[in-house]
Formats: C-alpha cells, structure tokens, sequence
C-alpha cells in the first residue's frame, strides 16, 4: 500500500506539471517487490531496473531520502542526482539502479562472483528485470556467467507482457522461463500479483541459490496497471485495463478504517515539506 500511495502521489505531481522526472511506476506489480525482499536477508544484495522505487521501499531504504532524491533535492539519497534510475542505498545492500534493460544481469553476476570468490560468504543477488530485457545480449551474457561460474544470482523477472507499448509476440519468441533453461539454469514460476505466492517462491528459489551457489530465475506473471513511463501514452483499451485491474494486487486488501486515507495525508504532507525545505534542485 505504501508503494501505490507513494506513487500515486508522485504520479499526480507530474500531471500537475509540479515533478518533471521520468519515472517509471510500478502500479500493478507491487507484490512482486515486496514478496521477493519479505523472503531474503538483509545481507543479501539487490540489483533494480528503471522500475525500481518498489523495490527500494520494500528493502527498507530511508522514505525522505529517498523521496528528495526522486525530486531532485541535495538531500537525497545520492545527492539529488541519481533520481529514480540510478538509485543506490549501500546500507541496505541496495546497489544498483540501471536504465538500460538486460545490464542488471550482468553486473549482478560481477557482484556474486564478488561475494562467492572473494568475500567468501553465502549471501546472494536479487536481480530484478523485466521479461523484453531478456531479449537483450547482457541479460544473455549475464546468465551465460552465471551459470559458468556457478554464482548465487536469483534473478526475479516481472513479466507483464509488455515492452512500453509493444506486445510480447512481437519481441519475445519465448519465454524467460524457456531462455533460462538454455543456459541449464533453474526456473520456477508465480503469479506475480499474489504477495503470498511470490513470498513463498521467493523463499524457495533464494534457498536453492543460497545452498547449491547456483542461479535460478523465478518468472513471475504479473501486470502493469499504469502507463510504461511519464510522456508516454498507453495504447491499451479501457476494456483491456479494466480486465487487467482484475488482478490489481491490492483489490482484496483489507484494512483498518481510515488508514489508507491517513497513509495518503502523511505522504502528501511529507512530500510538501521535502518541497518546501531549503536546500536546492540539482536535477529537473
């Protein structure tokens, strides 16, 4: 629910002309994020696409820094010039953000190589990608290593079927699930929108990479409720949104009365104030 509010926020801000950032937002697969980094240790490490502010706020990292960095402030996270691509919070092993798709595989097995060979622990990398990025020759580089050199890389794929705008027929020939096992690398699926299910899967896979040192990729089925990213325009029907919202993770969630509203006063509130602070915009 943080992860939607935040980001709804957010995303009213750029309608309103307030925020200029070219975000990307995760609205849909939010249970992906948080059933992943509910199931690893803090210890473990996490490799994040340009889809990445879920993935941030379910590993813990700071909400105001992490705020002021997506509004370009100096006192966020990585000094108001990262913003939402680049992100990187060390104290939280969370390392990397990257705008080009497929190169979190890559640079997640230089990080496991790094932990298995060098500093010789059973910690593992958490990558996060999305299912076009498979199309992308470092994603194949990436788990070509992997599977060589027998590192602990759990690589999360959160395929909603989508590339911007472009259905998958028309760039994926197969699936994530079915490229992975070229490499003779472990596959599971899960429903990406059930926080429970990935919970659960996400256990399992990080136990499997933790203990046998080798990779495994978990595909998890999901789907994109929002627009690709900010200036861009969603060619999707209304029919087919409203069939989609169907399985919006957050559609049987039950909570206390009043909370959601008295989250949504909270973040507006704490995001004015970021506005409002003193110290300058180093990034529009």
């Amino acid at each position: 629910m943080l992860i939607r509010v935040l980001e709804t926020r957010l995303q009213a801000l750029c309608n309103a002309g307030e925020l200029t950032a070219d975000l990307h937002l995760s609205t849909g697969q939010e249970a992906i994020a948080v059933g992943v980094e509910a199931a690893i240790r803090p210890t473990d490490y996490i490799v994040s696409h340009h889809r990445t502010i879920g993935h941030a706020l379910a590993r813990g990292v700071p909400l105001e820094p992490l705020i002021a960095e997506l509004l370009g402030k100096a006192s966020g996270l990585n000094g108001g010039m990262a913003g939402e691509m680049h992100l990187s919070y060390l104290p939280k092993r969370f390392m990397f953000s990257f705008q080009l798709v497929g190169t979190v595989v890559s640079v997640g097995a230089g990080i496991a190589w790094a932990a298995k060979n060098y500093l010789k622990s059973d910690d593992i990398v958490v990558v996060f990608c999305g299912e076009a990025a498979t199309a992308n020759a470092q994603f194949h580089e990436g788990l070509n290593i992997a599977a060589v050199q027998k590192l602990p890389l759990l690589l999360v794929c959160e395929n909603n079927h989508l590339a911007g705008n472009v259905k998958e027929e028309s760039y994926i020939p197969v699936s994530p699930y079915e490229r992975a096992a070229g490499y003779g690398v472990k596959s599971a699926r899960v429903d990406g929108n059930n926080v429970e299910a990935v919970m659960e899967a996400a256990s399992h896979a990080a136990h499997y990479v933790r203990t046998k040192c080798r990779p495994l990729l978990l595909d998890c089925d999901t789907t994109r409720l929002g627009r690709h990213k900010q200036g861009m325009g969603d060619r999707r029907t209304k029919e087919e949104m409203e069939i989609l919202a169907l399985r919006d993770p957050l559609r049987d969630v039950q909570l206390p009365p009043g909370f959601k509203e008295a989250m949504e006063a909270e973040i507006k509130e704490l995001i004015e104030s970021i506005q409002r602070s003193p110290d300058p915009v180093l990034r529009q």
